[in-house]
């Protein structure tokens, strides 16, 4: 797929930045940040870099409709094509990807890591479909327990995907483990590779390195996403 040529740098290249390499088959991430600020937009981004590099990737979505969730992949193609100063691409592009992406949707509070891991089984053995990376938007961390976290685990290691999840932080509370991260991840960030967290400035979303592998709080130079379009915010000296 010639996608790259047309498009900037892949979309992911904040995980890049952030980390200096995407997740390895296996391996577990979380973005954190508060409702509204870009969670999903992250998300989104990082399975548009797999995407346009012909990976398949399994788009899961908890509690949200599948709709939803192919606008977020329309709009972000359409302001990548506008940032490369051609508009044309945006739908040939959908529709390249179409084939390599799967939208599940988990409604009305029935998800649950044994239901999504045979979900995957099903698709790998019924139709060949074996994601290189599966996000999973919308879990509700508050409601979720360890053993379910390590479900998921064990889910991306024996299909070989690397699996980022969202998690919804609170202004309202300030509860932060020994290590720095906060409430509710606070007590499942030993099961994480990678955690990262989005922060809303004046101008720009930051994004903070956590954690990455057995790090906390690493010294890696932050990255900034434009706040309207939720692209790479070239100007890093804000």
């Amino acid at each position: 797929m010639d996608n790259e040529e047309r498009l900037p740098a892949a979309p992911a290249a904040m995980i890049r930045r952030a980390l200096g390499n995407a997740l390895k088959p296996g391996e577990l991430g979380v973005v954190l940040a508060r409702a509204g600020v870009g969670k999903t937009a992250c998300l989104t981004h990082i399975a548009l870099d797999y995407l346009l590099h012909s990976q398949q990737v399994l788009h899961v979505c908890v509690d949200e409709l599948p709709e939803k969730i192919k606008i977020w992949y329309q709009e972000l193609i359409k302001n990548l094509g506008a940032a490369a100063g051609n508009r044309e691409p945006a739908h040939r592009v959908l529709q390249q990807i179409e084939s390599l992406r799967f939208i599940m949707a988990f409604l009305h509070h029935t998800f649950n890591p044994g239901k999504l891991d045979q979900n995957v089984r099903n698709l790998s053995d019924q139709v060949g479909f074996k994601p290189a990376l599966i996000v999973l938007d919308g879990l509700d961390f508050e409601r979720t327990t360890r053993p379910q976290i390590e479900a998921l685990q064990r889910l991306a290691q024996h299909s070989q995907a690397a699996l980022w999840l969202s998690c919804r932080t609170h202004r309202h509370i300030d509860i932060v483990n020994d290590h720095g991260i906060p409430y509710p991840c606070h007590e499942y960030d030993d099961l994480f590779d990678a955690i990262l967290a989005l922060e809303p400035e004046p101008h720009i979303i930051r994004i903070t390195v956590l954690k990455h592998y057995d790090r906390y709080a690493p010294p890696y130079q932050s990255v900034s996403l434009n706040p309207r379009t939720y692209l790479l915010d070239d100007d890093q000296n804000h």
